[in-house]
């Protein structure tokens, strides 16, 4: 075997081999642009309920302030004895 016919079955190996590499480059092209879109169509945010909660005003809570506390002032605050 001579030096050209050996650079031809390697020339020849390399260019199948480098067809092969650019194949598999397009199909992994193709299979993510096909997964970018599948997973693009449906949205999995939770989704929130718009309604407003509404507040029945009629039962509102009511103070009687004819009932307040009375403090009686007359009775003067003793003091603490001092600590020694």
């Amino acid at each position: 075997m001579d030096i050209l016919t050996h650079n031809n079955i390697f020339a020849s190996v390399l260019n199948t081999k480098l067809k092969t590499i650019f194949k598999m480059k397009k199909v992994f092209a193709i299979l993510a642009i096909a997964a970018l879109t599948a997973c693009g169509g449906a949205s999995t945010e939770a989704k929130t309920d718009t309604a407003a909660a509404t507040v029945d005003t009629a039962k509102a809570v009511t103070v009687d302030t004819t009932k307040a506390a009375t403090v009686d002032t007359t009775k003067a605050a003793t003091a603490a004895p001092a600590k020694k």
